[in-house]
């Protein structure tokens, strides 16, 4: 990762961080380097008055709402005792206010930025398939938690299985159409989704009913880039709750599952490492016969969401064509990978 020092007062970073912190942190000295960030937002990482906070900017919309039910749900973990560590963000002196809308003066363009505490760890590499238990356990103490959370504001974001109202960019339809007949941008992927273009369907129609399972707060993407973990490789902490709301229960496993098939380890690896995971949701958190058989077209529709979220930012020019095919060869893969093994699955499972 390159760090990247904010140092000249003419930097428009420099001058954003500044305004920042203006807000949060009047009169501090400080110091920011440009972090890596996700694949949605921005990061600085920032030692003020000899302390260090992350500054987060959020690059998938300026959505408010979006952010107060994010830090509420960050706010009611906290106060319920949940064991691993969460994000912290920093509340601004006389309101009180967890984030900060900076507006550019020459185009108008919004961005909304918080500032979080700093979290000692790291990101998870996975070496020994039996890791993937403590991935699974950090997801099902995070269910468990959740499901018992109460929070004032309502969720913006809707379940993931209705996903025909999450990316007015890309629906259902349209995603069809560009299947059978891809756009310029997408025509080194051509061929995947021209394969995708026949199995999709059948995936949208298994999503019929899935209204009728249990449902509750979910963090909806718990993955390696969104936990840390310790010298010991223990998952100490859980990040990112940008997209929690009321979905499924049984995404939280979903979600991980769909995230493990593209690690090229070889099957044996895989199978070991699926078979962990599972087994260290479960220590934790409880899933009805409905919802493990739910499973794998939750899987895939996991893959399916991150698809239609990456073109949606291909069209609005937000990141480049290549970040989209990557995410349409992996669902293709998973689709593949599904037909072949879908019964040893859900044997697992069972």
């Amino acid at each position: 990762m390159q760090h990247i020092h904010l140092r000249s007062e003419k930097d428009l970073e420099y001058q954003r961080v500044r305004q920042v912190l203006s807000v949060y942190a009047p009169g501090s000295e400080w110091e920011a380097i440009r972090g890596s960030g996700g694949m949605n937002n921005s990061t600085y990482l920032l030692r003020i008055d000899g302390n260090r906070f992350v500054l987060r900017q959020y690059e998938t919309h300026n959505d408010v709402a979006k952010i107060a039910f994010e830090h509420e749900i960050l706010d009611a973990l906290a106060r319920s005792g949940f064991s691993l560590r969460l994000p912290s963000p920093v509340k601004a002196p006389g309101n009180g206010q967890t984030f900060y809308t900076l507006v550019n003066e020459a185009n108008g363009q919004k961005k909304v930025v918080a500032l979080f505490r700093y979290l000692e760890g790291r990101n998870p590499v996975w070496g020994d398939p039996e890791q993937l238990r403590e991935l699974g356990m950090a997801a099902g103490k995070l269910s468990q938690a959740l499901a018992g959370l109460k929070v004032s504001l309502d969720p913006v974001y809707p379940p993931y299985y209705q996903i025909q109202d999450a990316y007015p960019l890309c629906t259902p339809d349209k995603l069809l159409r560009i299947c059978i007949s891809p756009p310029v941008q997408l025509h080194a992927v051509r061929n995947d989704m021209n394969e995708l273009a026949h199995t999709l369907p059948a995936l949208f129609d298994a999503l019929e009913g899935m209204e009728h399972l249990p449902h509750q707060l979910v963090h909806g993407d718990v993955n390696a880039s969104n936990v840390l973990a310790d010298e010991e490789g223990r998952v100490c902490a859980v990040l990112d709750f940008e997209f929690a709301t009321w979905d499924l229960r049984v995404m939280e496993l979903a979600v991980p599952l769909s995230d493990l098939l593209t690690i090229d380890r070889g099957e044996v690896w895989l199978w070991r490492a699926l078979e962990s995971l599972i087994r260290g949701f479960r220590a934790h958190a409880v899933l009805e016969p409905s919802e493990l058989a739910a499973l794998p077209q939750l899987v895939l529709l996991r893959s399916l969401d991150v698809v239609m979220h990456f073109i949606s930012r291909m069209f609005e020019e937000t990141d480049p064509p290549e970040v989209a095919a990557v995410q349409i060869r992996k669902l293709r893969e998973r689709m593949d990978w599904m037909k072949n093994n879908e019964a040893r699955l859900r044997t697992l499972l069972s």
